[in-house]
């Protein structure tokens, strides 16, 4: 039975763009219609329309951030009817237009997963052999984790937001992360408070907005900022260069290098925090960057 779900996937998985029924992959696996929805739903928690739609999404997205293709002619080529119904499809997935999501520079194309299973282009890097692919790398993932964070917590009730996360391992230069929007919140704030450091700006305000749909948009915005700025840092070879902190009282020197290490790191330990609160709320959200990028992952429940 497991090599003919194998070969289901594979039939999933084949020809994104072509219209492909379940009836048709679950033939060419040699199963039933109903036995293969039934057994490919068990495995990966998603049924194949569901899955195959996704990996479309998926695959539209990708076109999206880095061709400047016409939105309709990506809505073809992922296997979509029309514009429109490619449109509505991809706000349900992505909570924004394909258009809107072009603008704003997303870095992720990928949707949360039950499977773990992605659509991920097949090709050589884009900067084979270049000295920021790792840094690039725990950038992307950075941020693909907090937008999936964000994306799956808006079926959650606020209340559940803000309950007391009780023991919370705080770091000891942080006050402790007290219920989860408070911990998204601090995903954000790190990044907006050593942007405006380094910019000379003023530190970001008490009264930020700790909404879901605010958290997105400061997240959105830092986002891009700090890519940015390490982008600057590494293609100017100013990692060991040193900038004054006029938001500390009294200022500091801190390295470049060593800011853009400190970021990711508390980034990391607030990811992993987050991750085993989210699990308690029934939503699994990988903190790991192990397998990011993959061409495929299978998690086991």
């Amino acid at each position: 039975m497991t090599d003919r779900l194998d070969r289901f996937l594979s039939a999933l998985l084949s020809d994104l763009g072509e219209p492909r029924t379940g009836r048709e992959a679950a033939q060419a696996a040699l199963l039933s219609r109903s036995h293969a929805v039934r057994s490919f739903r068990a495995r990966y928690g998603e049924s194949p329309a569901e899955f195959r739609k996704r990996l479309r999404l998926e695959r539209a997205a990708y076109a999206l951030r880095v061709t400047a293709r016409p939105v309709t002619e990506v809505a073809l080529d992922a296997g979509f009817r029309s514009a429109e119904g490619f449109a509505r499809a991809f706000r349900r997935g992505f909570g924004v237009p394909p258009s809107l999501y072009r603008r704003r520079g997303s870095q992720s194309h990928l949707l949360p997963a039950p499977s773990g299973i992605h659509f991920q282009p097949v090709g050589p890097p884009a900067n084979p052999g270049g000295g920021a692919d790792l840094l690039t790398h725990l950038l992307a993932f950075d941020e693909q984790f907090m937008r999936h964070a964000l994306l799956q917590l808006r079926d959650v009730p606020d209340r559940m937001l803000d309950e007391p996360l009780g023991e919370s391992q705080p770091l000891d230069f942080n006050p402790p992360d007290r219920t989860v929007r408070h911990l998204l919140d601090s995903l954000v704030f790190t990044k907006e408070v050593w942007v405006a450091a380094v910019r000379g700006l003023p530190a970001p305000p008490d009264d930020r907005p700790h909404t879901l749909d605010g958290l997105t948009w400061r997240h959105d915005v830092v986002a891009r900022e700090f890519r940015q700025l390490v982008e600057e840092v590494h293609l100017g070879g100013r990692w060991h260069d040193t900038f004054e902190d006029r938001l500390c009282e009294p200022p500091e020197l801190f390295p470049l290098g060593g800011m853009v290490a400190h970021v990711l790191t508390v980034d990391a330990h607030h990811r992993y925090v987050l991750s085993a609160w989210l699990r308690r709320l029934g939503i699994r959200l990988d903190a790991d960057p192990m397998f990011f990028g993959a061409v495929f992952r299978e998690v086991t429940p």
